[in-house]
């Protein structure tokens, strides 16, 4: 590329001066522009926008800061073509970034910020902006850089350092890596001394680095650490400074770092100090520094790697990330401390499972995990409790499938009161109470303990999915009542809507698919209030989100309501679409790290039934099973075919009338998958097998009507009512005289 500067005329000195100082940066491509002034609008004569057009701007370089001035002189008309000229030019991404460096940043964002200049300006900057990006996290630029910080020339290391640190945190990993290659140990002095330069982005790397790499590594972060002397880093700093079984070197430079910022602090003081940290994150959401749209990047270093990786997370989950490290160091000072092992788990185990994400079992290879399972049955229960009491049904949810696996019914069900394992049934989180339920079928207790009762319960409201996405209005006023539920049907769900509050808790609290309830705050038997109370002392509806509608008069009055309910919020009533839509957002966005959707909650159904196949096959004898009839019957009409045919195993189970009854109708119903039918039939002849026909003559009779009359149907429909009777003929004598021949 010509970089040679264009001046096509001579020009008084103040003005060649005042081009000069806009034009001292190398321009970097010669082109002619070719525009012509706008001629609709008439300017004023003026000497300096003479001057700068006699001056015949050019180069990219040229043509930005022109711009800038035409729009400072009143005429973006003769500015805006400049840069389009650039925009045109197509330059390259090196060229991009040149252009970017040349002008500087600020002058970047002023232009986009000029409306006058637009969308050229804008898409200008945009470009530039990315191409510098891109360029500083080029790892092979990067990788470039970190070999010239070893070149002979002063000039070639200064140029090296300021590339490095322009690309900041992507330049970090590829640093460390020298640092943790033993190859390359020529190399450390000066790495070392990049990533002080680059400064806080290469805090978070190296504090990783510090907690879980080998001492030699660590020892390199350290010193890194100590050269930055910023204070941000003591914590991280102060468990291997005062481990008594960390390694020698890495307790001495960890030291040293602690003297440089402040000390070295007695171990009381370090634990008590890493504890509040911990506790700080875990159960008060300390805010985190870094966060940007919403995000916060975090570190963790891979061993197995040997290299440093980053991952995108919320602030909330930072922090949990931020609370397993402070109180995983506090542990490792005093191992024998009840407080900080429960600490410690509960943080490794809540930050474990929000990371994997709720809907998935965190698995068992997973390190949490596997460190979890160590500690035994006592630990974990006191991680069940601990969690519910203070909020972190993740941990708790992770703890109660451990004791599941490694527990035993005498040990965690005997007792006068309910255990942790058996009081988690109640939990108004939907994750925990399945946790503990199945938690508690698998350890087949052989008799009655405190909360066995509620067993049964909560896998049958879970099992009754319709497989519907539900939401329930509350309304004494039949016009709003059929305006809220046709805007709620508009949307996606299946709405019902009731008159009084009474019935709005009898509903939802048979439901598992209900995602919300809207609720006219003039509703009477009970009120609002009350309503809310009581709808948030059922486990089973604790987790529902709320809308209390208003009208203008009573808007204040639903605002004081929700106003202490996380999961409550207060709205005028919807005039339009636009609004309606707005407010489903907000309810949306309430609690949405802990909501359950639609997908998960089918899935909790095909486990609960599952849980309820295993009962009935191993411990119907403990548990009344017949209390679940009716809502593995409703499951059996599930839209979704996984849930239904879990339905059918279930009922085959049962000693019941019914259950024959529902399976035999699901089989003959042509409406249905044929899948599902042969399923059912299956289901009915087990049953038949295990309990004897249940089946009334009459009903009897009428699966042989069935028959004759669908000879019309297909063959595969035509099999499935013949093996129903096959089942039936198989499980009693047949009297001919009282039923019809099959054709």
């Amino acid at each position: 590329m010509n970089t040679a500067m264009k001046l096509s005329s001579p020009l008084s000195n103040a003005v060649y001066l005042f081009v000069l100082f806009c034009l001292v940066v190398p321009p970097l491509a010669a082109q002619e522009p070719s525009f012509k002034p706008a001629e609709e609008k008439t300017y004023p004569r003026d000497s300096a926008v003479e001057a700068l057009l006699a001056s015949k701007p050019t180069t990219p370089v040229e043509c930005v800061r022109a711009a800038k001035i035409f729009a400072e002189l009143g005429r973006p008309d003769l500015g805006k073509p400049l840069l389009k000229n650039v925009l045109d030019a197509a330059l390259d991404r090196a060229e991009l970034a040149e252009l970017g460096r040349a002008v500087g940043p600020a002058m970047l964002i002023e232009l986009a910020g000029r409306n006058d200049l637009q969308p050229e300006a804008r898409k200008l900057a945009d470009a530039v902006s990315a191409a510098i990006r891109a360029e500083n996290e080029d790892v092979r630029r990067i990788d470039a850089l970190i070999q010239q910080l070893q070149d002979t020339s002063a000039e070639v290391r200064l140029r090296a350092l300021v590339g490095l640190r322009e690309a900041q945190a992507a330049a970090v990993p590829r640093l460390i890596a020298v640092s943790a290659d033993p190859g390359r140990a020529k190399e450390h002095a000066n790495v070392r001394a990049a990533l002080a330069e680059i400064g806080a982005a290469a805090i978070g790397p190296l504090t990783a680095v510090v907690g879980r790499a080998d001492p030699k590594l660590a020892v390199q972060a350290i010193k890194t650490l100590a050269a930055m002397k910023d204070g941000k880093p003591r914590l991280c700093l102060l468990a291997p400074c005062l481990s008594e079984d960390g390694p020698a070197e890495v307790r001495a430079a960890a030291a040293e770092a602690l003297r440089r910022t402040g000390g070295v602090p007695t171990k009381t003081k370090a634990i008590a100090v890493l504890t509040a940290a911990a506790e700080e994150c875990l159960n008060r959401g300390q805010p985190v520094e870094g966060v940007q749209d919403g995000k916060v990047k975090v570190w963790r270093w891979d061993e197995s790697k040997r290299q440093c990786e980053s991952q995108t997370v919320s602030p909330a989950d930072a922090a949990l990330m931020q609370a397993a490290r402070w109180a995983r160091d506090a542990y490792s000072l005093a191992p024998h401390d009840r407080q900080l092992r429960l600490l410690h788990l509960t943080a490794m185990l809540e930050a474990a499972a929000r990371e994997n994400g709720r809907d998935r079992p965190l698995d068992e290879k997973n390190m949490a995990f596997v460190e979890a399972k160590r500690f035994g049955v006592e630990p974990l229960e006191e991680v069940v409790a601990y969690g519910m009491e203070r909020g972190h049904p993740a941990a708790a949810t992770v703890a109660a499938r451990l004791l599941g696996e490694i527990g035993a019914a005498d040990e965690l069900l005997d007792g006068p009161k309910p255990g942790p394992l058996a009081a988690a049934l109640q939990s108004p989180d939907r994750r925990l109470r399945l946790a503990a339920a199945a938690a508690i079928v698998r350890l087949q207790p052989v008799r009655q303990f405190a909360g066995s009762s509620r067993v049964p319960d909560v896998l049958a409201f879970f099992a009754s999915s319709r497989g519907l996405r539900c939401a329930l209005v509350a309304s004494s006023k039949p016009e709003t009542a059929r305006d809220l539920a046709g805007r709620l049907a508009a949307a996606g769900f299946q709405s019902d809507a009731v008159a009084t509050g009474r019935e709005l808790l009898l509903r939802v609290a048979q439901s598992p698919d209900c995602e919300l309830a809207l609720i006219d705050v003039t509703i009477a038997g009970p009120t609002a209030d009350l309503l809310l109370q009581q709808l948030r002392n059922d486990p089973r509806t604790a987790s529902l989100r709320i809308g209390l509608i208003a009208p203008a008069d009573r808007y204040e009055q639903a605002e004081r309501i929700a106003r202490n309910d996380p999961l409550a919020a207060a709205f005028p009533r919807p005039r339009d679409e636009q609004a309606f839509n707005w407010q489903l957002e907000r309810l949306a966005e309430l609690s949405a790290r802990d909501f359950v959707g639609f997908e998960a909650r089918q899935r909790q159904a095909v486990e609960a039934l599952g849980l309820l196949a295993a009962l009935a096959g191993t411990s119907e004898k403990l548990y009344d099973l017949r209390r679940t009839e009716a809502a593995v019957t409703e499951a059996l009409a599930n839209q979704n075919p996984a849930v239904a045919a879990r339905a059918a195993d279930v009922l085959a189970e049962l000693n019941s009338p019914a259950a024959q009854r529902a399976l035999v109708e699901t089989a003959s119903r042509f409406t249905r998958p044929l899948a599902l039918r042969q399923h059912a039939v299956k289901a009915f002849r087990r049953s038949a097998e295990k309990h004897g026909l249940l089946l009334t003559a009459k009903e009897i009779q009428r699966q042989y009507d069935l028959y004759n009359n669908n000879e019309h149907r297909d063959a595969a429909s035509q099999r499935v009512l013949s093996l129903i009777l096959d089942c039936i003929e198989a499980a009693r004598p047949v009297s001919v005289q009282n039923e019809k021949q099959r054709f």
